[in-house]
């Protein structure tokens, strides 16, 4: 089952995907999909370490937005325009 989503994205980076998506002879739409997976794999991951170290820590755990806030204190901001 798949739904449809809109999503604002810079001009640069529509660009990109679609390059990608060209070269891998997928749509655009797949890449963004299997990238987008593969990010939040990796961020449930992490969520999930991160409580499973403060509740062996302190005994309690975190709410979703204190885990992500304490993720995103470990790397640069993912909004970051100047990466590329």
């Amino acid at each position: 089952m798949s739904t449809t989503s809109n999503l604002e994205l810079p001009t640069e980076l529509k660009l990109r995907i679609e390059r990608v998506a060209k070269e891998r002879g997928e749509a655009p739409a797949a890449l963004l999909s299997s990238a987008i997976d593969s990010m939040l794999v990796i961020e449930e991951a992490q969520i999930a370490e991160v409580r499973r170290r403060d509740a062996a820590d302190t005994g309690g755990t975190y709410s979703n937005e204190d885990a992500f806030a304490k993720l995103d204190s470990f790397r640069p901001s993912r909004r970051d325009s100047s990466r590329k």
